[in-house]
């Protein structure tokens, strides 16, 4: 387990994950730190939404000394009733999130939490190529977004019986990839094959520029170049 630590009015903050999320982990510590000075972050019944997260502080002792863990969800399970210590899971969606926001020039990125419901077509769940399309929210708590078909013979014309309403956390369990576009803006368009996003589109159907799966190989073929590199220098 990696740990991020930081003081807040005094008072150290640990947050942990698996994986090197430093970039996410700084974020998150200091907009705990901005909100500290108009609220009471350490008050028992403290809960942030940042991103689409929910953050909370749990006060611990460890090894004799006073310090507050940072908590998330449990999306996987039930996110209303468990927290964990892991934030792994939000910090990964976080960044996953920020990159298509900065890649496609994003300014006013459209705000969209785990309990906020999308509309899913149930024949696409395990269909290998789909899209999510972004239109205007119709009730509170609904993110606009809709996951279907790609090429449907029966656009606009399923019965009610054939669509289901679901948090967008559920897409964890069959399109995780789909969470990268969520804070995207009304008309926003996106294709994915299996669990790769193949296009993204603004509402004009112009094409954005997004992060590919070829993107992703070639950074981590050059990070892994660099750390040899870096070892064999410090031989």
């Amino acid at each position: 387990m990696i740990t991020f630590e930081a003081e807040i009015k005094e008072r150290k903050i640990k947050l942990y994950t698996n994986a090197p999320l430093k970039n996410a982990a700084v974020s998150l510590l200091q907009a705990m730190n901005k909100l500290s000075a108009r609220t009471d972050i350490f008050d028992p019944r403290f809960a942030m939404t940042y991103g689409w997260a929910r953050y909370y502080l749990s006060k611990r002792t460890e090894k004799g000394e006073e310090v507050y863990v940072v908590q998330t969800a449990d999306y996987e399970n039930d996110p209303f009733k468990l927290r964990i210590d892991d934030c792994t899971l939000p910090l990964i969606v976080q960044n996953m999130q920020m990159d298509t926001n900065f890649k496609a020039k994003v300014a006013r990125p459209e705000p969209t939490t785990f309990k906020d419901t999308i509309l899913v077509l149930k024949a696409a769940i395990n269909a290998p190529d789909v899209y999510m399309n972004r239109s205007d929210k119709t009730r509170n708590g609904d993110s606009g977004w809709y996951f279907g078909l790609l090429n449907d013979e029966k656009e606009d014309q399923h019965d009610p019986d054939e669509l289901i309403t679901v948090p967008t956390r559920e897409l964890l369990k069959f399109r995780g990839e789909a969470l990268r576009v969520l804070q995207m803006p009304v008309g926003t368009v996106a294709v994915f094959h299996d669990n790769t996003m193949t296009a993204l589109v603004d509402k004009d159907d112009k094409p954005l520029p997004f992060t590919t799966e070829d993107d992703r190989k070639k950074a981590i073929a050059a990070k892994a170049a660099a750390e040899k590199a870096a070892r064999g220098g410090e031989g």
